[in-house]
């Protein structure tokens, strides 16, 4: 991943969006390699995807929570 060196709010699902992008093309990569057919084993690198998802619940999470804290200041 390439970072910008200027300060900018940084977009945490479009990271994991690119996270997952890139995992999935580094496996397709390994697999070609090592000549493994796709189509008859799922290559995937799962402990990665399963932290990844984890990161997306958790970023739903923090979303839903600024939704309410958003929803209190207008109330206020």
């Amino acid at each position: 991943m390439i970072f910008s060196r200027e300060i900018e709010p940084l977009n945490l699902k479009e990271l994991l969006n690119e996270e997952i992008k890139e995992e999935m093309e580094f496996t397709k990569e390994a697999a070609i390699k090592s000549g493994v057919n796709l189509d008859e084993k799922e290559l995937y690198a799962v402990g990665n995807m399963i932290k990844v998802r984890k990161l997306e619940r958790e970023l739903e999470e923090k979303d839903k929570e600024i939704d309410r804290l958003k929803a209190q200041l207008k109330t206020k």
